[in-house]
């Protein structure tokens, strides 16, 4: 009787090696594909993580003011605490902040306000609204192209 040995006991381990291996290599693809998954899913779906800056201007006078921070008839909800919203082209909110205390601003005919948004979502459009004044619209991409700033003003605008 001949007995022909189709491989030593190292190689008949090597099969076990092989499929294991094979078991980690699958495992790996199917966490990394998760990964990408999710990943990709967050960069249409997910937050963009951009935080909005902005500066809201109520013009007081056309002329400079002693004191242009004064709070004026009218603009009562133009003010440190108002709401700032920001809704998707959806009209969906999807991000809030509120104004700060205001400071003159250089030509002291107005009072700025600065306020803050963080981490809205991807959209094709947003809208910005400060107070109960309507909002104005801004494309993702114009956000984007300002490093995610704005500048909003109201009031007797200065001459030129």
């Amino acid at each position: 009787m001949v007995v022909v040995r189709i491989g030593s006991t190292r190689l008949g381990a090597h099969p076990r090696v092989l499929i294991a291996a094979a078991a980690v290599v699958a495992a790996g693809a199917l966490a990394t594909g998760g990964m990408l998954a999710v990943q990709g899913s967050g960069s249409y779906h997910g937050r963009t993580g951009a935080h909005l800056t902005g500066t809201f201007t109520l013009f007081t006078s056309a002329q400079p003011q002693a004191k242009p921070c004064t709070p004026q008839a009218g603009y009562s909800d133009i003010a440190a605490g108002a709401p700032v919203v920001v809704r998707d082209q959806a009209g969906a909110t999807v991000g809030s902040g509120s104004l700060s205390s205001g400071a003159a601003e250089p030509s002291r005919r107005g009072c700025a306000f600065h306020f803050s948004v963080n981490s809205l979502p991807v959209a094709s459009s947003y809208t910005v609204t400060v107070g109960q004044r309507g909002g104005l619209p801004y494309s993702y991409a114009d956000l984007k192209n300002s490093g995610w700033n704005v500048t909003m003003g109201l009031g007797a605008l200065p001459p030129g």
